[in-house]
This record gives C-alpha cells, structure tokens and sequence, in this order.
C-alpha cells in the first residue's frame, strides 16, 4: 500500500510537472509572437511616417496653404516623432527588442526627423515665427563624460520645449548611426562635436550653460 502511494505521488508529481513546463513553452512562444509581431508593427509604422513626412512636406510647401496652418501641422508631426523617440528610450531601456532592430527603428526615425528639419527650413523662409533646435547626440557612445552631457542637454532642451511650446521646434538627431544625410548636413553647418545644438542653422552651442542663457542665444537676432 504505502508503495502505491508512493507510485501515486510520484506520478502526480510528473504529470503536474509535465503541465507546468508545456505552458511554460506555449506562454514562451506566445510572449515571442507577440514580440516578433510588435517589432513588425513598429517597423511599418516608421515607413508610414517616413512616408507621411514626404507627402505632408510637399503639401506645407503649397504656398495655397495659409502659414498658420503649415506651422501648425508641423509643430504637430514634431511632437509625434519627439513621442515616438521617447518610446525609443524606454525600449533601450528594458531591452525588450534586440540591439539591431532598435539600431534599425534609430535610424528609420532619424531620417524622418532629417525630412522634417529641412521641410521646416523652407517654412521658415515663407513664414517665419519659429525657431528650430536641431540636438545632434551620439547614441552608440558607452563613454560616460559623454552620456553625463547628453543626459545635460536633453533635460536642458526639454526643459525648453515646453517653456516655449509654439515657438521652438526641437528636433533631436542620432549623429552616429551612419546615415549618409546627416554626415552631410553636420559637415554643412560645421558640426563637429556631439553633443552640440544648432540653433536656426547658424548658431552653434555645445558648452554647458543656463536655460536662460540659451533662451538668449534663441531669440536674439
């Protein structure tokens, strides 16, 4: 008696076991899947606003278009990708995607953001009543002087975004994922350093100051 129920526990113990590593696997596969198919759906989704970047760009060029309207529809599509590049940092963060497609997402949305920095260039000329604030960063660097700098800078730029919603356009800039464009656009305005900011792609600040400093650099003439 007391063997057969040593049988008994045994196999209970098995099948209990059994159980708990098959929903183990299936709960696995599941978290995989569900991965593998929201890494899928960001990656559209840059495509769509790499896409929606040109056509709208094109349409904000319409001089039929009234400036507010074309300032307001960029301000807009600015604070999409600025929230879209904050989900980035959370995703760097927890690891939840592989090195390469996060490499991949950096890269589709900085050239979105490239697309947007040169549309909002030509709105300036036909419509002024804004400033850009391009931050250019490095996002592979592992040097710390540099992250304590880059963290500086972010905190300081953010800080001023939302002290003047409306009238500064920051758009921020990865300058070392090997895209073609923005080794371009730095070699054009003299950008040599990271980080560095370039203000209305004239002025040039990459040394720690004060909000109300850089407010000055701003919005003097």
């Amino acid at each position: 008696m007391v063997e057969y129920k040593s049988k008994h526990v045994f196999w209970q113990a098995l099948v209990f076991t059994v159980i708990i590593f098959a929903m183990g696997l299936i709960l696995g596969f599941y978290l995989e899947s569900s991965r593998t198919n929201e890494v899928e759906l960001r990656l559209l989704g840059s495509e769509v606003n790499l896409l929606d970047e040109q056509l709208r760009g094109e349409l904000t060029g319409n001089s039929n278009l009234s400036c507010g309207v074309s300032v307001q529809s960029t301000f807009a599509f600015a604070d999409k990708i600025y929230g879209e590049a904050l989900k980035l940092e959370e995703y760097d963060l927890s690891s939840k995607f592989t090195k390469e497609t996060l490499l991949s997402l950096h890269r589709r949305y900085d050239l979105l953001r490239v697309l947007l920095w040169t549309e909002t260039i030509k709105l300036k000329d036909r419509c002024g009543g804004f400033h850009t604030v391009v931050y250019f960063f490095d996002y592979l660097s592992d040097d710390i002087s540099v992250k304590a700098r880059e963290r500086f800078f972010s905190n300081l730029l953010t800080d001023i975004k939302e002290r003047n919603a409306g009238k500064v356009l920051l758009i921020p800039i990865a300058s070392d994922l090997d895209l073609a464009s923005i080794e371009l656009a730095m070699k054009s305005y003299n950008i040599v350093t990271s980080p560095s900011i370039l203000i209305d792609e004239e002025k040039i600040v990459n040394n720690v100051i004060t909000i109300e400093e850089l407010e000055k650099i701003i919005f003097s003439d």
